[in-house]
Formats: C-alpha cells, sequence, structure tokens
C-alpha cells in the first residue's frame, strides 16, 4: 500500500505509511477518525463512512500491525450495549497507556445482536467474560453464550445487597425513601463493594482472573456497567498507574452512554407511578456515575483498610509483583 496524505480538522496535512500508524478508530460519532501514529501523535480526520470503510480495508490489507477499535474510554461501536468501552490508550502514568484491546468494561450483555458479539470477539479479540451481577440478576437476564468466550460468574454484591434498592421501587413508602434517601444509599453500595466480605472476595477473584489471562480481551460488567464495573475498573486502572483524574474521567464516561436509559426510565416512572416529570427526575442518582459515589469507595478503603496500597496487598493479595504483572500484562 501506498503512503496515505490526510489533512486533518485543523487543516494540517499528515502522510502516514501504515508501517507509521498505531491505532486507527472511528469515534461514536459519525464523520470522525483518530489515527495514533508510531509515536504516539495522535490526529482526526473528517471521512465519510465510505472513505472510512476503504481506508479501514486498505489499511488491514496492508499487513501491518494496526489497532482498530475505540480508545480512551470512547463507547465501542455496538448496536445494542450502550455503555460498552475500551480501557485502551487510557494514560498510565507519563510514559505508558494501556494496552489495545486488552481490557473491556460494560453493561449486562442480554441484549448484545449478532453484530455486536461479531466485533466483542473479531475486532476486540475478546476471551473472557466476568459478570459481576448477582444470581437473580442473571436469571432475571442472562448474558448470551459465546462460542470461544469463557464466561465467569463473580458476583461482588450478595443479592440483599443490591435488590434491597430495587425492591424500593415496587411501594409507594420505598420510592419516597429513595427520593429522599437515594444518594446516600449509593454511598452506602459503593462502600459495600469494597468493603463488605462479598465484595473483596469477588474483586479478588476478579484479579486473580486478570493475572491468569494468556490471550484476548478480558470484559467484565454488571448490569448497568456503572457502579460494580466501575469499580473494578477504577481501581485497575489505579493499579496499571493512572492518574486521579484520568480514573474520574473514565468513571464518569458512563453518563453520556446512560442517558437514553435515564430518559426511558423517567417516562416509565411518570407514566406507570404517576409521578411528575420533575419528580421522576429525583430518581436521575441511579443512573448517573457521580464523583462523590466513587469518592466513597476510596474513603472506606482509607478508613477502614489502611490505604490503597494496604487493601491491595493484605484484601486483594495484590502484593508488589502482581501488580507489577498487571502493568506488564496490560500497559504498554
Amino acid at each position: 500500500m501506498e503512503s496515505i496524505a490526510l489533512t486533518d480538522i485543523n487543516g494540517i496535512r499528515h502522510v502516514y505509511d501504515p508501517d507509521d500508524i498505531l491505532w486507527f478508530f472511528e469515534e461514536t460519532r459519525p464523520g470522525l477518525v483518530r489515527i495514533i501514529n508510531t509515536e504516539r501523535q495522535l490526529a482526526t480526520f473528517a471521512l465519510d463512512s465510505r472513505q472510512t470503510a476503504v481506508l479501514k480495508k486498505e489499511l488491514k490489507a496492508s499487513g501491518s500491525p494496526i489497532w482498530f477499535g475505540a480508545f480512551q474510554g470512547e463507547r465501542l461501536p455496538l448496536n445494542k450495549l450502550p455503555n460498552t468501552r475500551g480501557l485502551g490508550g487510557l494514560s498510565a502514568g507519563s510514559s505508558a497507556v494501556i494496552g489495545h484491546h486488552e481490557l473491556i468494561r460494560s453493561g449486562a450483555l442480554h441484549d448484545a445482536t449478532p453484530h455486536d458479539v461479531e466485533y466483542l470477539t473479531g475486532t476486540m479479540g475478546l476471551k473472557t467474560i466476568i459478570d459481576l451481577r448477582t444470581d437473580l440478576e442473571i436469571a432475571a437476564k442472562p448474558d448470551p453464550a459465546i462460542p470461544g468466550v469463557q464466561w465467569v460468574h463473580v458476583p461482588l454484591l450478595d443479592t440483599w445487597e443490591y435488590e434491597e434498592i430495587g425492591l424500593r421501587t415496587l411501594t409507594e413508602s420505598g420510592l419516597e425513601e429513595m427520593r429522599n434517601q437515594g444518594p446516600e444509599m449509593m454511598v452506602r453500595l459503593y462502600r459495600k463493594i469494597v468493603g463488605a466480605p462479598e465484595g473483596i472476595r469477588g474483586l479478588k477473584k476478579f484479579f486473580q482472573i486478570l493475572l491468569a489471562q494468556r490471550s484476548g480481551s478480558v470484559l467484565w460488567h454488571c448490569t448497568q456497567g456503572k457502579d460494580r464495573t466501575g469499580v473494578a475498573a477504577a481501581i485497575l486502572e489505579r493499579i496499571l498507574g493512572c492518574d486521579a483524574q484520568v480514573v474520574e474521567q473514565d468513571y464518569l464516561q458512563t453518563n453520556p452512554c446512560l442517558h437514553m436509559q435515564e430518559d426511558q426510565t423517567e417516562a416509565w416512572l411518570t407514566k406507570k407511578l404517576h409521578l411528575s416529570q420533575k419528580t421522576a427526575r429525583d430518581f436521575s442518582f441511579l443512573f448517573e456515575a457521580r464523583p462523590e459515589f466513587l469518592q466513597a469507595a476510596w474513603d472506606m478503603i482509607d478508613t477502614e483498610f489502611g490505604g490503597f496500597a494496604a487493601y491491595l496487598e493484605n484484601q486483594l493479595g495484590l502484593d508488589q509483583e502482581k501488580q507489577a504483572q498487571l502493568k506488564r500484562m496490560y500497559t504498554c
């Protein structure tokens, strides 16, 4: 393949040989493509769908080891999985990034289309699914069986701890309690994820699976991909060297991904429970990642377990060598 010349959205001309390209990915917004070269310089281009398809086909045919897929926590281009995102490209310190097509965070997979499954197993190389949900959640909406992909159940909450919130939506008094105390309930939930025995056991197993992975990518998910998934991702990102700002930004990226689900839930509350639209919006905490929720997990780790380093080693069994191994496996 000959060199390609492209002009980016800032009017700057770039000339690439296929071997110069490290990463090629399409943004979730139509018409934007990003290219990262082997010197880790990023450029964004406005290309229509035909131009993108032709360029992508030519690059794949070149045989160069180019990484295709979403970058820096952006949503993967899937049909029915609104909060499925790769961690690849997140800055892991001053001289490293999280590797391509290795770590995927998601909401539940029961709505996955054949295209979604094909993208996850093909483009993203999915080999392992870690389901963080409770038994009741799985029974209600089980993941699809995907040939060649291992599925592992690793609950981070026991059934009652999770369903305690859901059951409140079935009664008028429960809804009123949630409306008045909802954010505080979420704070308690995050503290349980990192501090309750079930959460610690689950997180310990989560990292054991990551350490045992030999090829392909790992996807972990809960129901929305927000709380349990978010905490697991945040702990992992800190281990890999991401700073506090990167961790929080990735955590909050859930919010634009779940806007549609939040709107649908507000409509359901308004219609079925005869709540005003304003009252229905008081339940937005159920669909939002908020900094104070994640901070509650960090505070729990600091106050009850002697800080993050002690928590990793004493509760999750991650000594310095295992942390270094995770960095070797999942950063570049």
